[in-house]
């Protein structure tokens, strides 16, 4: 791939290669850790592969520099009438797959035979992951590829019923020490962890590496949970997890209740409360506007996804993951902005959340 162009797109229908999209109008992928990262770009409506990528089971692989970036299929399509008009597409990540397949309680059972309220796994969490998704894509039949399995991870108890296998793996995995990664391999797609690295270098204005950017800062919004399993009125079962530490840190108590009343399974109980504190969990977010030179930058050996980074600003450090890169590339130039924590204040962040809280409580009341 020549230096000088930014992005090479390679183009599928299924997964039979169509070809290359070298010089897209625009690109803007959005590359985030452990999470379903997305991507837009543009082509000429008279672009060699435009009839390929508004077929069903368009994907494409996207690399930035010669390095991959993120892979899957087209979603999406909005074009104009005009003759010389621009058709724009938007991706997700094949990571979307965790979203996607339902993990049942026994995987290997016909429906008819799904005879147990929860399937229960101890292990750690690469483990866990790989063992689920690799289960689930033989019932499914799909071509999955699990890497070999390394045990990365802190150990943790999962539960799943008829949930989304994200629903039940994330923030414990995330918690856990781990990043997920699933990719367009061959003939299927391939699934992997990786363990967040410290990055070596810190960031500030000082070290010129900061030219811009903003933060926030949130206290927690949970200091204990009470977790409501099954029965009625005075019958009901409660249990209570607080957090001593974060109490003790923050000087408050804010107590939060989460419903359980699909399980009566203690480790169901200690998943709920530990799912609630961590979305509590008091927040730093930065999105740095970074100087990138040959010696400086994201991606090969300068920062990646998952790094584990320090940033000084105003005299104050801040060590939290790089969750999320935006990337973009245009007429005007390729730019690189991560996000390093969470932003409190990204709406965006904000509504997904909620939503996904919402659709979460909604498959437990289902699943009963």
């Amino acid at each position: 791939m020549a230096s000088e162009i930014p992005y090479e797109i390679l183009v599928y229908i299924g997964w039979e290669f169509k070809g290359w999209v070298g010089r897209p109008l625009d690109v803007k992928p959005v590359i985030r850790h452990n999470v379903r990262s997305t991507a837009t770009f543009s082509i000429d409506a008279d672009h060699l592969r435009a009839a390929d990528l508004k077929s069903p089971g368009a994907r494409v692989d996207i690399y930035r520099h010669g390095e991959f970036q993120m892979s899957g299929p087209v979603r999406s399509l909005s074009g104009q009438f005009a003759v010389d008009g621009a058709l724009t597409f938007s991706v997700e990540d094949d990571f979307r797959i965790l979203h996607n397949w339902t993990a049942w309680p026994k995987p290997g059972a016909p429906l008819t035979g799904q005879d147990v309220e929860y399937r229960t796994i101890t292990g750690p969490a690469e483990t866990v992951v790989k063992t689920v998704m690799a289960e689930n894509a033989a019932r499914l039949g799909f071509p999955l590829t699990v890497a070999t399995d390394q045990g990365r991870g802190a150990v943790g108890t999962y539960t799943f019923r008829m949930h989304p296998a994200y629903d039940r793996l994330f923030p414990a995995v995330d918690q856990a020490g781990i990043g997920v990664t699933v990719r367009h391999s061959g003939n299927g797609l391939l699934l992997d962890c990786y363990t967040p690295r410290n990055y070596p270098h810190r960031l500030s204005p000082e070290s010129g590496t900061v030219i811009g950017g903003t933060y926030t800062l949130a206290a927690p919004t949970a200091t204990r949970v009470v977790v409501g399993g099954q029965g009625e009125g005075v019958a009901r079962e409660f249990r209570q997890y607080p957090d001593a530490a974060r109490e003790a840190q923050w000087h408050d108590v804010i107590e939060v209740f989460r419903d359980a009343r699909d399980s009566t399974s203690t480790d169901v109980f200690a998943e709920r409360a530990a799912e609630t504190l961590a979305e509590g969990a008091p927040l730093a977010g930065l999105s740095l506007e970074l100087s990138e030179t040959k010696h400086f930058r994201y991606g090969g050996d300068g920062l990646r996804r998952g790094d584990i980074v320090t940033a000084e600003l105003d005299g104050l450090l801040y060590t939290d993951v790089l969750r999320e890169v935006r990337l973009s590339a245009d007429k005007d130039g390729d730019l690189a902005t991560p996000v390093i924590g969470e932003r409190l204040d990204d709406p965006d962040v904000r509504l997904a959340k909620s939503i996904r809280a919402l659709k979460r409580d909604n498959t437990d009341r289902s699943a009963r």
